[in-house]
């Protein structure tokens, strides 16, 4: 890597809890946290991530501040079914180990928006949010057009769009993945208190490493929202299990990590200050993260 590409601090804005290829036995199950941060830590050591937000629950993230401090932000998602969401709001924000929240407005195993969400049962998380000033990421599976309304009613709750906006397999039904829903991210830019967070593009290529046809979309969303509202996030653990890339290869194993983040960090399409950016740069300023240490607590 070039030495100017080594001075950027990269921070990755999701990855979840990784785990273990075989289940731990019966006598270290009790030290599975521990083992999942372990390898995260590993995970982004190997590719030259500094900071990565850990969407994870709340053991990880919490081992994860106390073990690593700043390297796994905490991110906390917010359930419908919890009986008071802005108590729990106050609750997570008063947390040091968490930076941001996440509203699943969006289910996962239909690509569809949550009845819950049309009957206004996330309206205590965006309205608790803005008032105490926590960010939120908005797993919408391709129904970003409904963040609009809700960027209206709280101009002041900074609102991020997970996974630029459409359904990505292997979450979501392979059949909805597809750039249709882009379109309504991209009307979404008007609004200045919306970030994107560019992750799985690359599921949407038809071609190989560095997967070069995503830039017809990428750059219409940097024309459109700017490069200061883009944060790249990796998911890694969900993309290494894809089942990509296309056509023959001896070895399928989806998206990995580091051609996750190279297929940014190498391309000729953004500048240094760009990539500095995207990369690293709008998640720091956004969450105010502070240079993590590097060693143990």
């Amino acid at each position: 890597m070039s030495d100017y590409l080594e001075s950027l601090e990269i921070i990755d804005a999701q990855i979840h809890e990784p785990s273990p290829s075989d289940p731990l036995i019966d006598g270290m199950k009790d030290q599975l946290i521990a083992w999942q941060v372990e390898l995260a830590r590993e995970a982004i050591d190997a590719v030259g991530v500094d900071i990565a937000l850990a969407v994870t629950s709340e053991d990880f993230y919490n081992f994860a501040h106390s073990r690593f401090p700043g390297r796994f932000p905490g991110v906390h998602t917010f359930r419908h079914t919890h009986p008071n969401l802005a108590s729990e709001v106050r609750r997570v924000k008063a947390n040091p180990a968490v930076i941001a929240g996440r509203a699943l407005i969006g289910d996962y195993n239909t690509a569809k928006i949550r009845p819950e969400f049309t009957q206004g049962v996330f309206e205590p998380v965006y309205a608790t949010a803005e008032e105490v000033g926590l960010p939120i990421f908005n797993s919408t599976h391709g129904g970003c057009k409904h963040i609009g309304p809700i960027a209206k009613r709280y101009p002041a709750l900074t609102l991020i769009v997970d996974h630029i906006g459409v359904p990505q397999h292997p979450v979501s039904p392979l059949e909805a993945m597809s750039w249709n829903a882009f379109e309504d991210l991209l009307e979404l830019a008007e609004h200045p208190n919306v970030y994107v967070k560019l992750c799985g593009a690359p599921l949407l290529s038809d071609n190989h490493y560095p997967y070069e046809d995503v830039w017809f979309y990428l750059n219409r969303m940097f024309s459109a929202f700017g490069y200061e509202r883009i944060m790249w996030g990796s998911d890694y653990t969900r993309l290494r299990r894809a089942d990509l890339p296309k056509d023959h290869q001896p070895r399928r194993r989806g998206i990995t990590y580091r051609d996750n983040v190279g297929y940014l960090l190498h391309t000729d399409m953004l500048s240094f200050e760009q990539k500095k950016l995207v990369l690293g740069g709008n998640a720091k300023r956004l969450f105010k993260l502070p240079t993590p240490s590097t060693g143990c607590a």
